[in-house]
């Protein structure tokens, strides 16, 4: 039995803040040295014989504010508020938006995925709730990767349960706003147990790309901005289908959009572009130089860990599309 994952599994929220912790010294030491302890990582690992992440420039910061209220975003968790709106969403932050959420771009001071998610909700005028205890939460998806089936079991079932009383046993819709998570959600039959299966199957969960394209930017004044953008549809919006409906986003709110004709798995695979770095380069090679062959305005996609490994990749910024809504519908207030 996986002892150690499924003790992690069990106690998440320790692994979130170490996690986050590690993310902060990572950049605080780059703005102490720049790039001259990035020596110290393989030191590390020919001292202890073990691949361990290598730091990149394209790491995000944690998101220090998930659970504040954002003067124009999110509204606070409240039953009441629930049950006096029609329009209500609840709003599941991943662990990786949770420790990874506020990109690392030197053009533009961003706010993070969650806020600015939050204040296109606001936007439309929908209710986008975020519960005060989603931190410790995880779709399992790290676990099930790397086949510790009964961690990954466990991480399913603390997280279903928790769906089950967010939602209001399945009367309010959950956004999630990592594709890769929503894939592993909606895939997770196998994984769950008689009893949190016939609560998952009650659970409507939807992809953040489907709440900005079927819910938010219908209720929005679009305007669209005058840039020339470019897509990676990562493999779960593919898999999900949602390819489609994330280029017709873009189309939408830019002046025009492109998908590569080399697209293609960008081999991050969670973390596995930060402990093998050059499986990344090596599989994002073809899509890469089609990128490069001409400037793009902006670059996007619905991962944060794709849009890292395409960063890195391609020396781009590439950011969720909740950012290209976000520009498009700020020209009209």
């Amino acid at each position: 039995m996986d002892y150690p994952q499924l003790w992690i599994a069990n106690n998440f929220a320790l692994a979130e803040k170490a996690i986050g912790w590690g993310v902060r010294m990572g950049h605080f030491l780059d703005r102490l040295s720049g790039t001259k302890w990035h020596f110290v990582l393989p030191l590390a690992e020919k001292i202890t014989g073990r691949t361990l992440p290598k730091w990149n420039n394209h790491i995000p910061h944690p998101d220090s504010k998930v659970f504040a209220k954002h003067p124009r975003g999110a509204r606070l968790w409240t039953r009441q508020r629930l049950e006096s709106l029609d329009s209500n969403f609840i709003y599941f932050p991943s662990c990786v938006s949770r420790q990874l959420g506020m990109p690392n771009s030197p053009i533009t001071n961003y706010p993070s995925l969650t806020t600015a998610l939050a204040i296109l909700a606001s936007r439309a005028h929908l209710s986008l709730q975020i519960p005060p205890n989603t931190s410790g939460h995880c779709c399992g998806m790290p676990f099930a990767s790397k086949g510790c089936t009964a961690a990954y079991k466990a991480s399913l079932h603390k997280t279903i349960l928790k769906f089950w009383d967010w939602s209001e046993h399945g009367k309010y819709p959950i956004v999630i706003d990592t594709t890769s998570c929503t894939h592993t959600l909606r895939t997770c039959n196998d994984g769950l147990s008689d009893e949190d299966k016939e609560l998952w199957k009650q659970l409507t969960i939807l992809d953040g790309i489907e709440f900005l394209h079927d819910h938010i930017l219908p209720k929005l004044e679009i305007h669209p901005v005058d840039e020339e953008v470019i897509l990676h549809p990562n493999c779960s919006a593919r898999k999900l289908g949602l390819d489609s409906k994330l280029l017709a986003i873009a189309k939408q709110c830019a002046k025009s959009a492109a998908v590569p004709l080399n697209l293609g798995c960008c081999a991050f695979a969670g973390d596995r572009g930060l402990l093998f770095p050059e499986l990344t380069a090596s599989a994002t090679e073809k899509e890469t130089a089609e990128v490069l062959a001409r400037d793009y305005d902006g670059y996007y996609s619905s991962n944060i860990t794709c849009e890292i490994g395409m960063s890195e990749a391609t020396g781009k910024d590439y950011l969720s599309i909740v950012y290209l809504v976000e520009k498009a519908s700020a020209v009209s207030l």
